[in-house]
């Protein structure tokens, strides 16, 4: 499977706007970045799935002290 992470914005865009659909783990990306793909998607048709990975507990497993 194909990560998109860790690509660029506009290539994201250009992959959407050229119809093909994708899942991403948005965590790292700006409302504008989710913006701009959204709306290359529903220009051509192309499915994205915005996934959000909540943040690591970092307190769980601590004991208090």
């Amino acid at each position: 499977m194909m990560s998109f992470e860790n690509k660029p914005t506009d290539a994201l865009i250009r992959i959407a706007k050229a119809g093909l659909g994708f899942t991403l783990v948005a965590n790292s990306k700006t409302a504008e970045d989710i913006h701009q793909l959204a709306n290359a998607a529903a220009e051509s048709g192309a499915k994205i799935t915005f996934i959000y990975k909540p943040e690591p507990d970092l307190s769980a497993g601590q004991s208090a002290q």
